[in-house]
């Protein structure tokens, strides 16, 4: 029984931990708008519970607990793979967002610019989310919230195949220059 109680404290420690782990943002530039600062310690405090919690479940006295357990770490797998995304899709963000703040670009480029402001409302919504409650375990319990983010990656990995595309056919053909005196 002291073995099962130790497991078991051991859970709550770690969920204790999550009430004060927040996301750290800052503004982008002069939009106003809100990204992700450094999440490498979340990360980090993810990637230690995880294993903590499969090294648990391993243990023959987790039995009373083992449920509770499952539904943690399947908590912290889902945040995790939810960061991972979120980073993603900031990534290609910060790219694109300024060169789709351009109207000609937007003209140019009407479909890539649709989908570019599909991916800005959602990243938009978000930030705000996050901003309204920090918490780590709430910001990324909204609900859909990995859906979302992958739905995003998607459409910016479209976009940027449309502007790489777009590019390619506006590079002016250089001509080699071949020095023959030498």
């Amino acid at each position: 029984a002291t073995k099962e109680f130790g497991l078991e404290r051991a859970m709550l420690k770690m969920q204790e931990e999550w009430e004060v782990i927040v996301f750290n943002t800052t503004t982008y530039r002069d939009t106003g708008i809100k990204i992700l600062a450094s999440v490498d310690e979340i990360q980090t405090t993810l990637d230690d519970q995880i294993i903590k919690t499969q090294t648990m479940r391993g243990s023959p006295f987790i039995k009373p607990f083992e449920k509770d357990i499952r539904v943690w770490e399947d908590k912290l797998v889902l945040t995790q793979e939810i960061i991972d995304e979120w980073l993603k899709v900031q990534s290609q963000w910060l790219y694109l967002e300024p060169i789709f703040s351009s109207p000609d670009i937007m003209s140019q480029m009407p479909e890539e610019g649709r989908l570019f402001q599909t991916v800005d409302k959602n990243w938009r919504d978000t930030m705000k989310f996050v901003t309204h409650d920090p918490k780590v375990l709430s910001a990324t319990s909204m609900p859909g919230m990995l859906t979302k983010m992958k739905d995003s990656n998607e459409l910016l990995d479209r976009i940027m195949k449309g502007l790489n595309d777009y590019l390619e056919k506006k590079k002016v053909p250089t001509r080699l220059c071949v020095d023959t005196t030498a």
